[in-house]
């Protein structure tokens, strides 16, 4: 609850609760009227000593102290604004370190459809109902795009006579839930010129049937012969749905986001949102590096820094770059150990080339990131960082780092290379990859536990819209690794985590993978004032309550941006609740035209 004035009642119930002096520096000794003070809180501070408070004061958009009610509110004058925290839990700004922006917002109908039903039948009549919303609105060839479906749920991708049996005359591209295949109906194949005879690119897959003709279905780099035909969003769809995601995010507590995968006029779309004041959310920009040399050298030969546009709200400062696929029923990540099959998967992107790749980016002083999931991805990626130069501390990061050998996750300890980890993809397949990769590696995969104890520094991440950004979620599914389609069987006991440890790779530790741990991340004196309020307390509550609780406040450079108790916020509440329940109860579209974490998403947001 915002209030103008301090609420004398709440400070004095808090003290009468005996809650401790924190013993904070700069708490009792501050000066001067703060703009904003947060009071009756359980502050996590998330510094190195996880030390709690009750308070904090803000002013010019940075913390000025953090103590108990007592200390803090003798810094509140007449134009301060006072938060009530009402006893929830007081976190820094939450950090997602891996989510496609404007994928993300772009994510609900009718500028996409969830199609992930738990059968072939459920699917088709998701489909249908797109149709439906089209046909009433009087355009009968309109595209249709969606995704969600998820074969490992399914059994079997929906292939083109699925779709056409409810599709009449528009043409239907669907992609899965990882955003690394799609699925596409008989006009969509006609359009593209695809046929029997048609030689997929390589890491490619065009799925055929018994008789040698395409079903519809197309994996990783064989999408790009569909994308082609799909209409790109236009600016201004990308920019609503910009506006959406900011709204959906303060709703949330996020704060902070790395967007991976930007090209150059994306990148503008940005600049310009910030200069109109558009865009009220840090980012940290990776911007899209390719496979080839040619591809990375017209970036950075175009490539230049934002202008009028304060770095710690918009900086340019990675490169993302892609290895491999994704270990589902896919099979494209790329294995020593191989599939239940046999099979390994194959690197998508020429490992030589790979190195280069690395090797360049660093060198122009570009932090890398790159895709990897398959223990030969992630062992080639990790070489490739060790063989660069470039400048110190640049932080490169292994994208997703499923399957990372325990060896390989030593060698990254020793070389401060971190690992972007999603608790919140693991809740969604749960144990569906049995059947691929064998009980032991899936309980094994996201090795959030060994990677800790090894030293490694852990972010995690929604990858949204392939999950949705419920950061408690994540919180939960890392310290339970329950399933959410498998009744919460648990997969991989050995790899649970604490919830601080948990809390940390949402909050301080993407700061660090930001290069930014000096000015945000934690609750502390100095540091930007980026607030998220929890309304309950997080050190208590069962971890498989976790995601039902709500984020009731969210300050952004000390300024409200969020109060689920504001009428203003209903909108807020509304895109928040929209996008995060499509998501979630879809099992996420990653069709959206904006860059998952593969190269599809990517073409599919060009128009390429």
């Amino acid at each position: 609850m915002i209030n103008n004035r301090i609420s004398r009642r709440g400070v004095l119930t808090a003290a009468a609760a005996g809650l401790a002096t924190t013993g904070i520096p700069g708490a009792a000794h501050a000066r001067g009227t703060a703009d904003t003070v947060v009071l009756n809180g359980k502050v996590l501070t998330m510094d190195r000593r996880f030390r709690r408070a009750q308070a904090l004061a803000v002013r010019n958009g940075r913390i000025v102290a953090v103590g108990t009610n007592r200390e803090i509110s003798r810094l509140a004058g007449r134009g301060t604004t006072v938060v009530d925290a009402a006893g929830g839990t007081v976190l820094p700004g939450i950090n997602d370190s891996h989510v496609h922006f404007a994928a993300y917002g772009t994510a609900v109908p009718p500028l996409s459809w969830p199609v992930d039903g738990a059968t072939i039948a459920e699917v088709q009549q998701l489909i249908a109902r797109a149709v439906a919303h089209f046909d009433d609105a009087g355009q009968p060839d309109a595209w249709v795009r969606g995704g969600g479906w998820n074969d490992n749920r399914i059994g079997a991708a929906p292939n083109r006579h699925d779709i056409d049996a409810v599709s009449g005359n528009h043409p239907v591209l669907l992609g899965d839930f990882s955003g690394h295949a799609v699925a596409v109906n008989s006009a969509v194949l006609r359009l593209a010129g695809v046929t029997r005879d048609t030689v997929p690119p390589p890491g490619g897959v065009i799925e055929k049937d018994a008789a040698g003709e395409p079903t519809g279905v197309f994996r990783e780099s064989a999408a790009a012969l569909v994308a082609g035909v799909v209409p790109p969003w236009s600016r201004a769809d990308l920019s609503a749905g910009m506006d959406a995601a900011v709204a959906g995010m303060h709703a949330l507590g996020i704060t902070s986001v790395t967007d991976p995968g930007i090209d150059l006029a994306q990148l503008s779309l940005y600049e310009e949102k910030f200069r109109a004041g558009e865009l009220p959310l840090r980012f940290t920009i990776m911007m899209r590096g390719g496979r080839t040399l040619a591809e990375l050298d017209q970036v950075l030969a175009e490539l230049r820094a934002p202008r009028i546009v304060d770095p710690a709200w918009l900086r340019v400062s990675q490169i993302k770059l892609i290895a491999d696929g994704i270990p589902t029923a896919a099979q494209t990540a790329w294995l020593h150990e191989p599939y239940v099959d046999g099979s390994n998967g194959v690197p998508l992107t020429e490992i030589p080339v790979l190195h280069r790749l690395i090797k360049k980016a660093a060198a122009h002083g570009f932090q890398v990131g790159t895709h990897a999931t398959g223990d030969a991805a992630i062992d080639a990626v990790v070489a490739g960082y060790l063989a660069a130069k470039g400048r110190a501390g640049l932080r490169h990061y292994v994208i997703h780092a499923d399957l990372t050998p325990v060896r390989t996750l030593r060698t990254m300890a020793r070389n401060d290379i971190g690992a972007n980890m999603n608790a919140t993809i693991k809740y969604l397949l749960g144990r569906t990859l049995d059947p691929y990769l064998g009980p032991a590696r899936v309980d094994y995969q996201w090795p959030y536990r060994t990677a800790l104890d090894l030293g490694v520094r852990v972010s995690s991440a929604s990858d949204a819209p392939v999950t949705p950004p419920a950061w408690l979620q994540g919180v939960s599914g890392a310290v339970l690794r329950e399933g959410q389609f498998d009744g919460g069987a648990v997969a991989g006991k050995a790899e649970r985590i604490t919830l601080r440890e948990a809390l940390e790779s949402y909050t301080s530790t993407p700061a660090w993978q930001d290069r930014a741990e000096t000015w945000k991340g934690t609750l502390t004196e100095g540091r930007v004032a980026d607030v998220c309020i929890v309304d309950g307390d997080l050190l208590t509550t069962d971890p498989h309550d976790l995601p039902g609780l709500r984020v009731s406040t969210t300050l952004v450079n000390g300024k409200v941006v969020y109060d689920s108790g504001a009428s203003s916020s209903r909108a807020a509440r509304t895109t928040a609740a929209g996008v995060q329940a499509f998501s979630r109860d879809q099992a996420v579209s990653c069709l959206q035209r904006g860059e998952c974490c593969c190269r599809l998403s990517e073409k599919l947001l060009a128009g390429s």
